[in-house]
């Protein structure tokens, strides 16, 4: 895991998953998933750097030798976008296209399998530590990846490397128990001996310098030691975890410092002056530091920390074998509960539906599997009574129909199923497949898969474009078209209904994502006789466009809407016969992103965006809908935005014409468009409304119960508490008006209004959910993966001692 350098001003985290697969997380007041680049076939990842040098250096200065260039080209370097490196066992440095996500260029390392690398503070210098014992020098500054030189040789391999905080030394820690300090020239300028345990050498995991010069260390004993900047000796040392410690996070000030490992225990230490919490390096008090506390966030071993601590961000991040990606309050540490993320994010379509033919299409890695769902029998007139009665629909055990290992060079990108089940699509960064199933029943004797041969066409993009990779893909629900989104932000509608005479045929492209001047340009020269409606030249800020992805794609029930949205904030809607395109005007507060595209039955488009706020744009009128004009940005239940989790798609029922369900991965939330959000304070879990509802009458009506006895044996003895005049009856009218102003108050301090309409109803019966969709009126699949199942196929975790154990 690793943060983009305080530089660059909308930070992301990189995630670097075991099969080579890096995922980009944006960071808002959690982390939003945006994207994933895909992983060689047999690849390797085992550390991650970012550059993004907003310096010149002193070849720079001599090539920019006035003040007038060199200001111009500083400012070029800040507003360019970083850059992400990638290394691994398969001895390859790798720089990868953030926005077409292949790479951008590779270098071999030189010295074997990669275990680790880090970039200098000036942004300049790729450090990397090899198999065979060397530290090499890479130069990247001015968008190079060259190499510099080799240090010198260590009889063990380099497992953790750090940069000094003036540039001018590079630490290791080892295989063999030691720590380095080097100097420019190559050579080892201090050796430091870690203690060991047995007979075996230490190994050195992690290491890391502080701003002072200290330098700390993590290491298989479990131990976390501080080493003295000048003397070069142990300040202090740690029995931090009870076994190996992985990784290491030190924030930019170098006053805390996190360790995690193998013993799934985040440890914090934090550095004190003079007694005080340390808020000021220069002073010459006495420094010590202390750990001061410690959490289990993991069930297995941590292998990744990354901590960001500047533009306002807070946020220590961790991950590991057990798959989740957790994020937490660095400064609240350790009082207050993580977010964790879904093992598998919900915006990389991992799992597609085909309603019609009732199939489920997941992917994974290179491989694709087809499901069939089965009849399930409704047991109630409409889909609300069974979401609030909490009751599930029995329906038989899904079958496995099919799995096919597709050949590709990466993981797939994106992958999609029609909605009868004939045809499957599936992309990696190379080019897309398309093939036609038969035979998908349970009981079929036999499923027969056939490449479509003429796809893609040979002008689907143009020939100047150097990607072919797909990201994003739809069927028309006719099955006649499918509609691409590429790496280079086209969006292609290409004609698949002669497939069986050999023919498929690209109908047009639409590039209103595509908007630089450079590329605006192009695509108006396009002479290759594929429609091209060329989009518009619009300035983006922070240099957006390097890093914009299409990440979002609906099509509209009828057919003839297609909407779009990017990573750079553009959002689109076209009409497939390319006689409209325009581009949505920016949505939400702040830098808040698009999460989730749908249509509506009246074809509006539905947004959602990172900080949980519901649009509907109507694409005819171009405005928002009346609806969303009065309630999206104020009204929306407090409850609802505070989620966790953000939207990540919509779903229309057939039979509720006038409502939208909106999933993420902990709920599904049922949203009537036609009528006001209801109270800003509110229980929206419907389950948990029912259960108090029924508490809190059940617990009146024992009460009133009690209170009418009384009364009973009070107007028998001419006792009441009521004027004498009224009747028997009128007492009991006036203490049953009474109880329901009683029971209208009690729910309303539990946050259930029951005298203004409920219309954001929620249910959280589904978790680590993967995808939702309508296969009918009121009969809708949901996908998920229970946290439960992926801990069960994980190796064994670290086993602590207890008492009686």
């Amino acid at each position: 895991m690793e943060f983009t350098p305080r530089t660059w001003k909308w930070p992301l985290l990189a995630v670097g998953r075991g099969n080579g697969d890096i995922e980009l997380w944006r960071v808002k007041r959690n982390l939003v998933y945006e994207k994933t680049i895909p992983g060689v076939v047999n690849g390797s990842l085992e550390t991650l750097a970012w550059a993004h040098q907003t310096e010149l250096t002193q070849d720079d200065m001599e090539l920019f030798d006035t003040k007038e260039e060199q200001a111009r080209e500083r400012e070029r370097l800040r507003s360019s976008s970083p850059r992400l490196f990638s290394a691994g066992l398969n001895a390859v440095i790798v720089e990868w296209d953030l926005a077409t996500l292949t790479p951008r260029r590779a270098v071999d390392s030189y010295g074997g399998a990669v275990w680790c690398m880090a970039v200098n503070n000036a942004q300049t210098q790729l450090a990397v530590g090899t198999e065979d014992g060397h530290i090499r020098i890479f130069d990247i500054a001015g968008g190079e990846l060259a190499y510099v030189r080799c240090y010198d040789r260590v009889r063990s391999r380099i497992l953790a490397v750090a940069w000094g905080a003036d540039d001018a030394t590079v630490v290791t820690g080892s295989a063999d128990g030691s720590v380095r300090v080097w100097g420019a020239d190559g050579h080892v300028a201090t050796r430091m001996t870690v203690p060991k345990e047995g007979a075996e050498a230490t190994l050195v995991w992690a290491v890391a310098v502080l701003r002072d010069g200290t330098v700390v260390s993590g290491d298989s004993r479990g131990h976390v030691m501080f080493w003295d900047a000048a003397m070069r000796v142990v300040q202090q040392d740690f029995k931090a975890l009870g076994a190996d410690v992985l990784s290491l996070a030190v924030d930019r000030a170098g006053h805390t410092v996190f360790a995690s490992g193998v013993d799934p225990k985040i440890t914090q230490f934090r550095l004190f002056v003079g007694g005080a919490e340390a808020t000021n390096t220069t002073s010459m008090a006495p420094r010590k530091w202390q750990l001061t506390g410690f959490r289990r966030y993991h069930t297995h071993d941590v292998r990744a920390l990354a901590l960001e601590t500047s533009k306002g961000v807070n946020l220590l991040a961790s991950g590991g074998v057990d798959t989740q990606v957790t994020a937490m309050r660095a400064r609240s540490f350790p009082d207050r509960a993580p977010h964790r993320q879904p093992c598998f994010p919900p915006l990389s379509t991992v799992a597609s539906v085909a309603p019609q033919a009732g199939l489920v299409l997941q992917r994974q890695g290179a491989q694709l599997k087809v499901w069939a769902l089965g009849q399930a029998a409704p047991l109630a007139p409409a889909l609300a009574e069974q979401m609030e009665s909490g009751t599930a629909v029995a329906a038989p055990t899904p079958a496995d129909l099919l799995r096919m290992d597709v050949k590709t060079r990466t993981s797939l990108t994106c992958s999609a199923i029609s909605a009868s089940g004939q045809f499957i699509l599936a992309s990696d960064a190379v080019g897309p497949k398309l093939f036609h199933v038969a035979g998908l029943q349970p009981g079929s004797d036999r499923v027969r898969v056939k490449r479509v041969r003429c796809f893609p066409p040979a002008d689907f993009v143009p020939a100047e474009s150097a990607n072919r990779g797909v990201v994003q893909a739809r069927f028309t629900s006719d099955e006649s078209r499918v509609v691409l989104a590429t790496a280079d932000a086209y969006v292609v509608v290409v004609d698949v209904s002669q497939w069986q005479q050999g023919r498929t045929v690209t109908e047009r492209r639409l590039c209103a994502h595509r908007c630089t001047e450079a590329e605006t340009a192009a695509d108006a020269l396009c002479d290759d006789g594929v429609p091209t409606h060329a989009g518009r030249a619009r300035k983006q800020a922070g240099a957006l466009a390097p890093l914009r992805t299409i990440v979002h794609m609906a099509v509209s029930r009828d057919d003839t809407l297609v909407a779009t949205a990017d990573t750079a904030g553009t959002v689109a809607v076209s009409r497939l016969d390319g006689s409209q395109q325009l581009v949505v005007p920016r949505l939400g507060q702040g830098s808040a992103c698009v999460t989730a595209l749908g249509f509506s039955l009246a074809n509006h488009v539905l947004l959602a965006t990172s900080d949980n706020r519901i649009y509907a744009w109507d694409a005819h009128a171009q405005r928002l809908t009346p609806w969303s004009q009065q309630y999206s940005d104020a009204h929306i239940p407090r409850p609802f935005r505070e989620q966790d989790c953000c939207i990540a798609g919509f779903l229309v029922n057939p039979a509720e014409p006038q409502c939208v369900y909106a999933w993420a991965t902990t709920h599904i939330t049922r949203i009537d468009l036609s009528q006001a959000p209801g109270p800003r304070e509110t229980l929206l879990n419907i389950h948990k409304r029912k259960q108090i509802e029924q508490e809190i009458i059940s617990r009146v009506v024992e009460e009133k119960d009690v209170a009418r006895r009384r009364l009973e044996r009070q107007h028998a003895k001419r006792v009441a508490k009521l004027p004498a005049e009224l009747s028997m009856e009128e007492r009991a009218d006036a203490l049953e008006r009474d109880w329901e102003e009683t029971v209208v108050a009690r729910l309303r301090e539990a946050g259930i209004d029951v005298r203004q309409p409920n219309n954001f109803r929620m249910t959280q019966r589904y978790q680590s959910l993967m995808a939702a969709e309508f296969l009918a009126d009121d009969a809708m699949v949901v996908v998920e993966r229970p946290w439960i199942d992926v801990a069960a196929a994980l190796p064994s975790a670290y086993h602590r001692r207890r008492y009686g154990q």
